[in-house]
């Protein structure tokens, strides 16, 4: 039974740039449908961690944004997954982690639910149970989300509980015949 979500930033959450500015400042860019996929899991009722061994604000910000949980500069993955999944009773085979790169091996070799996205190098897709459709940074976690909860038997309840609370939200303001959302 999945309880968690673990991800992996860049090349996961992100197409694996990093844009530098002047600065201090670094910007990613995160795809839409993965916000989407990432509240599903948190319906689904599972504990969602972004784990990076990059420091990156915009990827705490993200994952805030999203009501998911984050650890930013973890160079030694496993060893902090090990504890988080302990402090939640979680056991590793009840983890899922999506992944891309070789530092992302130790720990899709140890959850029960390892995955890679579709431009993953060899070693992680090979090392996977699933490989995504689609690269890291455009829709990769919600084609990993989508296909876990078919695995769980919970696609259509989770995507309905989704709809219903989207449609009982009333996002913006209501379209007139003119394109003026004012009449």
């Amino acid at each position: 039974m999945i309880r968690a979500l673990v991800l992996d930033v860049d090349g996961v959450l992100s197409d694996g740039g990093v844009i530098l500015d002047a600065g201090t400042g670094e910007a990613k860019r995160f795809h839409s449908r993965d916000g989407v996929g990432i509240r599903l899991a948190l319906l689904a009722g599972w504990k969602v961690l972004f784990l990076t061994a990059r420091s990156s604000q915009p990827a705490r910000r993200r994952a805030e944004e999203l009501g998911a949980e984050w650890a930013i500069g973890m160079t030694h993955k496993e060893s902090y997954l090990d504890g988080w999944l302990r402090e939640r009773s979680i056991a590793w085979e009840d983890a899922a982690y999506v992944g891309d790169d070789l530092q992302d091996l130790a720990v899709l070799r140890r959850v029960g639910w390892p995955i890679a996205v579709a431009d993953g190098v060899r070693e992680v897709r090979d090392a996977a149970r699933y490989v995504t459709g689609v690269n890291g940074g455009y829709g990769a976690v919600r084609d990993a989300v989508e296909w876990l909860l078919e695995q769980e038997g919970l696609r259509e309840k989770t995507v309905a509980a989704f709809v219903a609370a989207v449609e009982g939200f009333g996002v913006g303001p209501k379209a007139s015949s003119s394109g003026d959302p004012k009449r």
